[in-house]
């Protein structure tokens, strides 16, 4: 065989081992672009200016807790439902880009210092929640990088394309399903300890999937994810 002809073949088999599991249309899924498009695509992403969804959380041995939020993403408003660090009821009403508003304790207004410390936990509490909702819509964000890795064993033996995502949450090693190429697992790295999830119950909201279920390997935790209504604009009445 010829050098020119050994090399030739050498390249198509790395070829061949880089894509093997990659047999769908459109770009390549590892990628920020080809996430998207197996999420629905950047057209009907950019259509979504309004979310209102619901995050449970179950954990064995307590009571399951309810988070709600209605979010106008085209102005960056919040209203957020959601039990407090004490346990208690929080309505919150906020505006995202001066971190301000105001919130309500069991429906009692607050002021002060009370303010600032609900107003504060309700953006971290979203941001949390906004995380497992948008993961793989946000790996073209900035700050955020994203490598193809090799394909690793899947369910049934079968083939995964895999991608490691970086941000300065932590550190993702991402397997994705060989067909759809959507999200099936993640293990997120951060401050020396893990977290392995499962991700499933992929669900089209105005062209957008999105998971509705998620279940943590390491403490049998799951986070079920209700998407209510995803719309080009917040109604009338969302505020």
């Amino acid at each position: 065989m010829s050098r020119n002809r050994y090399l030739s073949v050498l390249a198509l088999a790395a070829l061949t081992a880089a894509t093997s599991a990659l047999c769908l249309e459109g770009p390549d899924p590892r990628t920020p672009a080809g996430q998207l498009a197996a999420c629905g695509g950047a057209q009907n992403w950019r259509g979504v200016g309004y979310l209102e969804f619901e995050v449970t959380v179950t954990t064995q041995g307590r009571v399951p807790e309810s988070y709600s939020y209605r979010w106008d993403r085209t102005h960056g408003y919040l209203r957020a439902a959601i039990p407090s660090a004490t346990g208690t009821k929080l309505d919150a009403a906020i505006d995202l880009g001066s971190k301000t508003g105001g919130a309500w304790e069991n429906g009692q207004q607050l002021s002060g210092r009370k303010l600032t410390d609900a107003v504060t936990f309700a953006i971290k509490r979203f941001s949390e929640d906004a995380l497992w909702l948008m993961f793989p819509l946000d790996w073209g964000a900035s700050g955020v990088t994203v490598k193809p890795l090799p394909d690793v064993p899947g369910e049934g033996g079968a083939m995964c394309p895999a991608v490691e995502v970086q941000s300065q949450v932590g550190s993702w090693n991402v397997k994705l399903d060989p067909t759809t190429g959507r999200v099936v697992q993640t293990v997120l790295t951060r401050k020396g300890a893990t977290m392995t999830v499962k991700w499933e119950g992929w669900q089209a909201h105005a062209g957008v999937f999105f998971a509705h279920k998620r279940t943590i390997a390491e403490t049998g935790e799951t986070v079920d994810i209700d998407v209510r209504q995803a719309l080009p604009q917040a109604p009338a009445d969302a505020f």
